[in-house]
Order: C-alpha cells, then sequence, then structure tokens
C-alpha cells in the first residue's frame, strides 16, 4: 500500500519527496524544521523563502535577527594543508633561482652582469636552467590544482559535501592545447588557458545536494588580463609592505573566480553565485594572517589560508 500525498513533502535543500513528519532529509542528510511565522517546512536555522523572514525556525540557530547561515562552508584543518603549501614554496623557490640563473648566464646587459658580479655564475647553460625553471613552474602550477581539490573536498554546498572526479580525458586535452598555443603565441594566450583550465576543474566538482550535477565557471580570458596588468603594477607594493598588500593582488583574483560561480538550483537551473565580501574585510583578515605567519616563520600559513577560505565561504550565498 503507497503513501498518501499528504503525508509527504518536498525538501527544501534538495527538492526530494520525503515523509511531512521527518525532520532530516534521507537524502541530503539537511536538517529540516518549520517556520515560526508560517509553519512552512524549512531548512533548519536558514531563513524563510515562503513568508521570506530571517532566521527563525523552530531547532533553527538560537537568537532573534541572527543572519541566515551561509548554505555553503569549509570544514578543513591547517595541518592537512601544510604538506602541499611546503611543496609548492619548494617548487617555486626551485623556478625563481632557476630563473635567476638563467639570466645571469644569458645576454642581458646590465642585468646579468650585475647578477654576475654578485657571484651568481651557474655552470650550466641558459637553455638547461630555462628549462628547468620552466619545469618547476608547471610543477607549481600541479600542487596548486591539488590546492584547489583540496578546498573543494572540504567544501560542503546545502548540507552536502562536493564530490570530486580527475576528468583525465579532458586534462590532456587542455594539456595538448596549452603546448601548442603557448609557444605559438608566446604566452599571450594564457589568460583564456587559464579561464579554460578552471572552468575544467570545476566541471570535475559535483554537488550530491544538487542530483550530481556539477559547479559552473563563466570568466572569460579579458577579465584575466586585465587583472594580471594589474597584478604586476602592485606586485612592487606588495614586496615593498614586507607582503602585507600582497592581499590586494589575491583579492582581485578571489573576487574573480567567487564571482563567476554559477551552481544549480532545486530544479537543475543554474544561477550565479552572489559574493558580498569587501575588499576591507579580506585584506584585515589577510594581513593578520600574515602577520602570524610572519611570527611563526611560516608555520601558520595552512590556518590562515583556511581562515580565508572560511571567510569566503561565509560571504557567498548560493541559489
Amino acid at each position: 500500500m503507497g503513501i498518501p500525498a499528504n503525508a509527504l513533502k518536498e525538501c527544501p535543500s534538495c527538492g526530494a519527496r520525503i515523509l511531512e513528519a521527518a525532520v532530516q532529509c534521507p537524502k541530503c542528510k539537511s536538517g529540516l524544521a518549520r517556520c515560526e511565522d508560517c509553519s512552512a517546512w524549512i531548512i533548519a536555522g536558514s531563513g524563510c523563502p515562503a513568508c521570506e523572514k530571517g532566521s527563525t525556525a523552530r531547532g533553527g540557530r538560537p537568537g532573534d535577527g541572527a543572519p541566515d547561515p551561509p548554505k555553503i562552508h569549509v570544514e578543513a584543518e591547517g595541518i592537512s594543508l601544510l604538506p602541499l603549501l611546503l611543496l609548492r614554496l619548494v617548487f617555486a623557490v626551485g623556478c625563481s633561482v632557476a630563473l635567476v640563473g638563467a639570466i645571469s648566464v644569458s645576454d642581458l646587459g646590465s642585468v646579468s652582469r650585475f647578477l654576475r658580479q654578485h657571484g651568481i655564475r651557474p655552470r650550466a647553460g641558459v637553455l638547461a636552467l630555462g628549462g628547468s625553471a620552466a619545469l618547476f613552474l608547471v610543477m607549481v602550477g600541479v600542487v596548486g590544482s591539488f590546492i584547489r581539490r583540496f578546498r573543494m573536498r572540504h567544501t560542503a554546498m546545502f548540507g552536502e559535501y562536493v564530490t570530486l572526479s580527475w576528468g583525465i580525458g579532458e586534462l590532456l586535452l587542455n594539456l595538448l592545447i596549452t603546448a601548442f598555443l603557448f609557444p605559438l603565441t608566446a604566452g599571450l594566450a594564457w589568460p583564456w588557458l587559464h579561464v579554460r583550465y578552471r572552468q575544467s576543474f570545476y566541471r570535475t566538482c559535483r554537488m550530491p545536494a544538487r542530483g550530481g550535477k556539477h559547479i559552473g565557471f563563466q570568466g572569460t580570458g579579458g577579465g584575466v588580463l586585465g587583472r594580471f596588468c594589474l597584478a604586476i603594477l602592485l606586485l612592487p607594493l606588495g614586496i615593498a609592505t614586507g607582503g602585507f598588500l600582497l592581499g590586494l593582488v589575491s583579492w582581485m583574483w578571489v573576487k574573480w573566480e567567487q564571482s563567476n560561480l554559477f551552481v544549480p538550483d532545486r530544479r537543475g537551473e543554474y544561477r550565479v553565485v552572489e559574493f558580498y565580501g569587501s575588499v576591507w574585510g579580506y585584506l584585515g583578515r589577510w594581513m593578520l594572517g600574515w602577520l602570524l605567519t610572519l611570527l611563526t616563520a611560516g608555520i601558520y600559513r595552512p590556518w590562515a589560508k583556511v581562515s580565508e577560505w572560511r571567510w569566503i565561504a561565509a560571504h557567498t550565498t548560493v541559489g
């Protein structure tokens, strides 16, 4: 004998048909509660879409007038991120050393002479050093992709953690396109290749709470090019302040990437997320994290990074 239709309700998180009396969705595991104003079923602690009230649900967070809890949050420990950040630092240092060596053995006028006068005289040739620098740079990018995967594996949307696949076929295609276009355009294609890699990455990020649909990305190469030029101009300011104002450079990329994400709603329609974090809020968090990183000789950096991710998630609204 089937369950009567009036004994079922729609989960306000994933849209599944569940028992009317259920206080947790068996599909997406979201906690459910009734709105105190209109008695509609909502996600526990969230605002009510039926009467557009704030977080006043029975079973929700205490406190009248409290802001709605974010539908996206990050749960990660800095200690787990530490090996990846250390590995990226090693490759970045290796790239810098090889690049400086390649410049010193090249015929670049006063720059090369200045380096040689200060004892930088590597025995390897310019091709070997330049190739080493390029290889280290590629490895920095590879480790960076693992850091992004780490972040998304510890990101929950609508009560379910994002799942990731590898997308080997698309990755190989991207590498072939990069190997062809990057030297052909003398690196000018990099902004558009950067966008392509981001799009491919987010297609591997699936949302179980939305039927396994992937996250989308709609950034453009022009947006990357403009920010890259501005980052170059701001870089001396960041270095001159001991790294404290490098947060301005970081903010440009955070704002660009977060504002170009789009996710499926309960009906499967994709909607752009709203990122409402302010530059001053981010910069203050960055500077505090950088100060603690300097005071701990770099050890605190993973915890600072996780703190930034949590702040970004808490200031992102998803449909």
